[in-house]
């Protein structure tokens, strides 16, 4: 899933189940913000005293590290369905979506959340959690390790007028030049819910995929999560019989075709968000920002002891977004063990 889905998406569902324009933001900033906390060193926002951010976006080599797949990848983009110390012998590292059950990973994380005291740290930590859950649609049988049973072989899209189009430079790039982890391999296939397309797989099996049907799945899924948390004693929600308009509009939405920012264009004007920018948080919170993406680590480290805490640090946002990715990649790992 990308920025139309993981904010915008989001937002709107969030919206639709009852909660404020506000506190929406708030699930779906903490929702995309996943895909962009690129921080991983500790910072020193007043004298003497450290706050460790936590890392759960990775995008260089270092994703060949196991304490990367583990840390970041398995915790909030490839989450596996089941606890491995509960039943082992059942236990796969491939991530499959996610239903409801009791027993899912999935649940078991949004419940954890919703459990929280603290309202903004609870809305945060929903948010975070609900990215993991949205993945679970678009990352289906990949992994978070690197493994072969993340090999994807000949790439095909859906053609308008019917049959397949065979991706020949993808395909050859991804089978030769890619690692496997995720769904590197598949490029940004699996992200873009308009597309039909298929894979082979390490098995030599053709793998069809229709992103708008599970993209649809996992809306409905997240709406009934979200309902449980504006109101605990709510009943089972169905966002197709309660809001059928926006149902529609939002299938629609995922059906437009075009590059990201042009759906999100679409997006933002229908749900009424505000922009994303992903360094409104971290502004608010620190004094000085920096870009550090594209940053060494040794270059990190210098940037970041220059950055300290504005009034109200610990009780803000952005704090609380690393608190509550703490809270789950410490989860999840335990899960995992």
């Amino acid at each position: 899933m990308q920025l139309d889905y993981h904010y915008y998406a989001i937002f709107q569902l969030a919206k639709l189940a009852g909660f404020n324009t506000a506190d929406s933001e708030t699930i779906a900033f903490a929702s995309q913000y996943v895909d962009d906390s690129t921080e991983s060193e500790p910072i020193e926002p007043f004298p003497d005293q450290h706050f460790d951010t936590v890392r759960t976006a990775h995008y260089n080599l270092k994703a060949f590290n196991w304490n990367v797949q583990k840390k970041i990848y398995m915790p909030f983009h490839f989450l596996p369905l089941k606890i491995r110390w509960i039943s082992p012998q059942d236990f796969s590292y491939l991530t499959k979506p996610a239903s409801g059950d009791d027993s899912e990973l999935p649940t078991m994380l949004i419940k954890d959340a919703l459990a929280e005291k603290n309202r903004t740290l609870k809305l945060i930590r929903l948010g975070v959690a609900l990215h993991t859950v949205a993945d679970t649609f678009s990352h289906f049988d990949f992994s978070g390790r690197h493994h072969d049973e993340n090999n994807v072989g000949r790439i095909s899209h859906a053609r308008k007028s019917g049959g397949w189009q065979l991706q020949l430079l993808t395909s050859y790039i991804a089978d030769l030049f890619v690692p496997r982890i995720g769904h590197v391999e598949a490029f940004e296939f699996p992200d873009q819910p308009f597309l039909k397309w298929r894979y082979t797989n390490n098995a030599g099996r053709k793998k069809p995929r229709d992103n708008l049907k599970f993209s649809m799945q996992g809306a409905k899924l997240i709406y009934n999560f979200l309902k449980v948390a504006k109101d605990p004693s709510a009943g089972s929600a169905d966002l197709e019989q309660e809001h059928p308009k926006d149902f529609k509009k939002i299938r629609s939405l995922f059906q437009k075709r075009g590059d990201l920012d042009s759906r999100c264009s679409k997006w933002k004007n229908y749900t009424g968000a505000s922009e994303y920018n992903k360094t409104k948080w971290r502004q608010k919170a620190l004094k000085g920002d920096i870009e550090w993406d594209d940053m060494s680590p040794s270059e990190i480290k210098i940037h970041t002891r220059k950055l300290k805490g504005k009034s109200g640090f610990d009780s803000s946002k952005w704090a609380y977004f690393h608190r509550a990715a703490f809270k789950q990649r410490s989860i999840v790992v335990g899960w995992l063990n």
